[in-house]
């Protein structure tokens, strides 16, 4: 009696990332998680988890996220797990630093890039601000609560000294466009491929400024954290911008854990890039992907996604193997 409970148990274990489908193949639950409801993040997850499921036997759904942050600290517990992060923080996680010192991250490996992370300093064009140092002492949602773009946007305002003179409310980033309309904040920032969604909201009602990272101040950037690289908003990318804007930018990439199964991470990978108007469909950025940008995912590349890049001639550097 006692085996056959722990043999029931053994199964209803394995069910919990393999079902079965009504026609008898095993199937395979995974999770996508990317970004919050809204963003270009979560539609290039959802147009993922469709080239995912052209893998037989293979259901994908996406979750909602609370952020990079929150996604990286689920990959030390979760298994059947895909999720997006900027490489900054996986860097962090690999070394152990605040806030992923409770350890554990060794297990991450990179899968595919997507589209990098721009920084967009928005302001009200009337709010009198021009430049990121004007932002001294004025009312500013520093990115969503707990994201890669909270922490940018704290380290720019420490190379510019800006350090504790801003009022950077914590509130989640979906109040940004709400408060900056109705002028209880005078700005925002916001990481996201460009156009991002966010910004061409706010604008078809408020006209707005981009700010620019000056180019000394990104020399200092590059000296705390070298994952970000200069990158340019092109003029007229939004209404009523009609300069090029100088920001930063850092790469972003889908990630899983070792458990994930090699072969399956071989299908997974090699559907993604087969499939990869689906995630163009479900997102404008997608048209921007990059078979070659998993080398700017800092974990080491998964050996099932290895052996997909070998195939098609894809270099993967010696210390992501």
């Amino acid at each position: 009696m006692k085996r056959a409970v722990v043999t029931g148990m053994m199964v209803l274990a394995g069910c919990a990332v393999v079902g079965w489908a009504a026609d008898g193949m095993a199937q395979t639950r995974l999770v996508v998680k990317s970004a919050r409801a809204g963003t270009s993040y979560y539609a290039l997850a959802i147009g993922t988890s469709k080239a995912l499921m052209t893998v037989p036997g293979v259901e994908a759904s996406v979750e909602e996220s609370l952020g990079s942050v929150a996604n990286v600290k689920e990959a030390r517990t979760r298994s059947n797990y895909l999720f997006t992060s900027t490489s900054d923080l996986i860097a962090r996680a690999l070394k152990k630093e605040k806030p992923f010192d409770d350890g554990g991250y060794e297990r991450i490996r990179a899968l595919w890039a997507f589209p990098g992370v721009v920084m967009h300093w928005v302001v009200r064009q009337d709010s009198g601000v021009k430049t990121i140092r004007d932002l001294e002492g004025k009312r500013f949602i520093p990115g969503g609560i707990g994201t890669a773009t909270e922490r940018l946007t704290k380290l720019v305002f420490q190379v510019y000294g800006l350090e504790g003179k801003v009022d950077l409310p914590a509130v989640d980033l979906k109040e940004g466009v709400d408060a900056v309309t109705n002028r209880r904040a005078v700005g925002f920032t916001t990481g996201s491929p460009f156009p991002t969604p966010m910004v061409m909201e706010l604008v078809a009602t408020t006209p707005i400024r981009l700010l620019d990272i000056g180019d000394a101040e990104y020399k200092k950037l590059a000296e705390i954290d070298p994952t970000y690289s200069p990158t340019l908003i092109p003029a007229d990318t939004y209404k009523g911008v009609s300069a090029d804007v100088k920001t930063v930018a850092s790469p972003v990439v889908m990630y899983a854990t070792e458990d994930l199964p090699a072969d399956l991470a071989y299908k997974l990978t090699k559907a993604f890039w087969e499939n990869r108007k689906l995630v163009a469909e479900a997102h404008a950025t997608g048209k921007g992907l990059d078979i070659t940008g998993v080398r700017y995912g800092v974990a080491k590349v998964h050996p099932g996604a290895q052996r997909y890049y070998k195939e098609v001639g894809v270099e993967i550097p010696a210390s992501m193997r």
